[in-house]
């Protein structure tokens, strides 16, 4: 199986990984798609965090079910019932 890259940029900054990491250009492709997922899993933890958090700091709060729909709150607030 292989890797064909044909954009300049990207060949280019394989090759200055791999220069700069001691290692292939298959070396360098793998560190580079190794760190991207650790990027993402860790952002995708924080993601995660915040919604737990944003979620006990709600359960904290009642829910107000006082039977008007959507409309007839708005309705009430805007003074147009």
């Amino acid at each position: 199986m292989g890797i064909l890259v044909r954009d300049e940029k990207i060949d280019r900054q394989v090759r200055e990984l791999a220069k700069i990491s001691g290692t292939t250009l298959q070396g360098a492709i793998g560190i580079a798609v190794e760190n991207e997922l650790k990027r993402r899993e860790e952002r995708r933890e924080r993601i995660e965090e915040a919604f737990r958090r944003a979620h006990a700091y709600l359960a904290q709060h009642p829910v107000v079910d006082d039977g008007m729909t959507h409309k007839e709150f708005w309705d009430r607030e805007y003074g147009d019932a």
